[in-house]
């Protein structure tokens, strides 16, 4: 519900009135989240519709029709529903502020409006109006239409069980001004994944509902803004290609935006570390590897990570 918030003596309110900043602070606030971070399922960037990984998800489709503005109010919204009925009621002024608009009643309540029904269209909220205030109602990830439902978190189940989560630093740090709308998908897409370090190949384009244009733009707009990095090279097998392989870049989060390392991941990384250490001397020496397999066995097969999903 809406809430009194009384700013401190030494920073007190502008003239001016509410800020975007202050609007986004005291909606995450109110969210009382412990880890200051939104989940947000993997179906949202990515949905599997009877076996067709590529159907369109929510986030392509917000994509296409160019809905920036729709997917910063998503956003706000999956950071603020907590709890059970996962809903929350305010003025469309606030919602405005949140977004820049600073606007007087009617002329916000018409842009919020609009953005509140592009999200009504890909099953995403519910809305109702709750005397001069709208209550919004979040709905499941993938644009079911269903109740909304928390994730479980297993690690290797359907998409609809797994989740990652989006950092409040990401509005500290402004990058909801900052980054453009490719470069918003991007970031979701890359923390969906899950993955210490990953490939940004331009397939997904087609694995994403994308188009290769968005995922270039996307990606490099990450790196230039530090988001990204990249950790090296290595080798993928792309069946289209004459020599059946390819090399490409790895990429990595910047800290605080690598929070999304699967369980699966950190056991196969510290099975690396633990591989790595010297072997006791009454041990018997490890039987040699033919080079044809050594060479296999650095292939970084794209595919598995699809498969398991």
């Amino acid at each position: 519900m809406p809430r009194i918030i009384f700013p401190p003596a030494d920073d007190p309110l502008p003239d001016s009135g509410l800020s975007q900043e202050r609007s986004i602070a005291a909606l995450l606030q109110s969210s009382k989240r412990r880890k200051n971070a939104v989940p947000v399922r993997r179906s949202f960037v990515q949905r599997s519709t009877d076996g067709n990984d590529e159907a369109p998800s929510p986030l392509s489709e917000l994509v296409r029709s160019r809905g920036e503005r729709a997917l910063d109010l998503y956003l706000l919204v999956a950071a603020v529903t907590t709890a059970a009925p996962y809903d929350v009621t305010e003025r469309s002024e606030l919602w405005a502020r949140c977004l820049g608009h600073h606007s007087p009643g009617a002329s916000a309540s018409v842009k919020v409006s609009r953005l509140w029904s592009r999200l009504e269209e890909l099953s995403l909220i519910a809305r109702s109006q709750n005397s001069k205030f709208t209550t919004i109602t979040k709905l499941m990830d993938d644009g079911s239409g269903t109740t909304y439902l928390p994730p479980v978190g297993l690690a290797e189940g359907p998409l609809e069980d797994v989740y990652f989560r989006l950092p409040f630093q990401y509005w500290i740090d402004g990058l909801h001004k900052k980054l453009s709308l490719p470069a918003k998908a991007m970031l979701l897409i890359c923390m969906s994944l899950r993955d210490p370090e990953f490939y940004i190949p331009e397939m997904f384009a087609r694995w994403y509902g994308l188009s290769p244009k968005t995922v270039r733009r996307g990606r490099d707009e990450l790196l230039k803004a530090e988001i990204l990095t990249t950790v090296g090279h290595g080798i993928y097998i792309d069946t289209s290609l004459p020599a059946l392989t390819a090399t490409a870049a790895k990429y990595a989060f910047r800290t605080p935006y690598n929070l999304n390392i699967s369980k699966r991941a950190q056991t196969a990384d510290s099975s690396a570390v633990d591989s790595a250490k010297p072997a006791p001397r009454d041990s018997q020496p490890a039987a040699s590897v033919p080079a044809q397999d050594q060479q296999l066995s650095t292939l970084e097969f794209l595919f598995s990570k699809r498969a398991k999903s």
